[in-house]
């Protein structure tokens, strides 16, 4: 069993909506110790509609929910700092032809760890996200997240170790290190409803009961030459857990990932008042590829996601397009070809309330589907 933490919104929407603002960024009062608390609330409205012959009535699945995303702090200094994040959402998605409303929901805990930053490192050590990958955080839209989940972990146990050099003619070079273990803790279950903690018998991915997975990654990014132009290579060995008499024999899951994005806007975008005029205007193109051998641990069940993406700004207007193409091992009348397109379009109302509208198409295992996805999303700090 995967634990995947389902946030549509974050998956592009807010990452276009906020190119201009700095991922990290939260309210400091300026004197410490001090407590701080970020948010982003989000009601979102989902219709899904199968397509295709032989398809049995109903066809439409309909789900209308908030998404409440909340980060705690306890800040010893700037770069000192523990750290609480939970998000409050439908646990599971919605069964075929449900017309489901404020269903399902319960509160996960995403993160619980301590967070550590000098000049050349970083160190986070509890429960953390695998910073693994950027199609889940950097394509536009509301579904993409969903869709590439099968390499992004959240909610693991362990430590991520970070050290950046910086040289005049290369730019920023970050390798990344990262131990972890899926957590079977209490903090694993989800609450304000009934449910069970994961178990080690679930197996899947990391769920080994040993501090034994592990994910390698390089960032390149401020190149002189290329200065807008960021670059990720990765490699993650997630060892099996307990194979599942349902899903066959289990092996290590290994990915194999690389991505490229860039930003380019004019000159005329870099002058403060263009930003305030709300004439800010960049491109931001993505490509991903990920090689996935026996995803969810599965042997043989051997996947590659290639996702492409452009998105646009102006102003206070964010246009996206993405495209996710997923290869996976032969099933009957399903072939081996899955795929997610999505164009979307988001407004910033004010500098906290935005709104955005994803319409798109999927096929999955031979399902195909229309999709239309509309969200509000209000964010602030404290």
């Amino acid at each position: 069993m995967r634990i995947v933490c389902r946030s549509p919104l974050c998956a592009g929407l807010v990452a276009g909506l906020g190119l201009l603002a700095s991922p990290g960024a939260h309210a400091d009062k300026g004197y410490y110790p001090n407590l701080g608390m970020d948010y982003n609330a989000v009601m979102q409205y989902d219709v899904s509609r199968t397509e295709g012959s032989g398809v049995t009535s109903p066809r439409n699945t309909t789900d209308f929910y908030p998404d409440i995303q909340s980060s705690f702090y306890i800040r010893f200094s700037p770069n000192d700092q523990l750290r609480l994040s939970t998000e409050f959402n439908p646990v599971n998605p919605p069964a075929a032809g449900e017309k489901r409303t404020f269903g399902d929901l319960g509160l996960v805990v995403n993160e619980l760890n301590y967070y550590k930053l000098t000049q050349h490192t970083q160190l986070q050590i509890g429960k953390l996200q695998v910073p693994f990958g950027r199609a889940m955080d950097a394509s536009p839209g509301l579904y993409t997240n969903d869709f590439v989940a099968a390499y992004d972990l959240g909610g693991m146990l362990g430590a991520t170790y970070a050290y950046r050099w910086f040289g005049q003619k290369v730019g920023m070079i970050e390798g990344g290190l990262n131990l972890y273990i899926a957590d079977t803790t209490e903090l694993s279950r989800p609450f304000l409803r009934s449910g069970a903690r994961a178990q080690r018998s679930d197996g899947g991915p990391a769920n080994t009961g040993k501090l034994d997975s592990y994910a390698v990654t390089v960032n390149w990014d401020a190149i002189p030459a290329l200065p807008f132009l960021e670059m990720q290579a990765g490699y993650m060995r997630n060892r099996a857990g307990v194979a599942q008499p349902d899903s066959g024999p289990a092996d290590d899951e290994v990915i194999r990932i690389v991505s490229a994005r860039y930003i380019w806007a004019p000159d005329s975008s870099a002058d403060l008042d263009t930003t305030l005029r709300f004439r800010y205007f960049d491109i931001v193109p993505l490509v991903e590829y990920a090689d996935v051998q026996n995803e969810n641990a599965i042997a043989g069940n051997d996947t590659r996601y290639l996702t492409t993406s452009v998105t646009v700004d102006y102003g206070r207007w964010v246009f996206g397009a993405t495209r996710t193409d997923k290869r996976r091992p032969w099933a009957a009348g399903a072939g081996r070809h899955d795929y997610l397109n999505e164009v979307s379009c988001g407004y910033r109302v004010t500098g906290q309330l935005s709104i955005g509208v994803s319409i798109g198409s999927q096929a999955v295992g031979g399902q195909e589907a229309n999709l239309v996805g509309m969200a509000l999303s209000y964010n602030g700090a404290h």
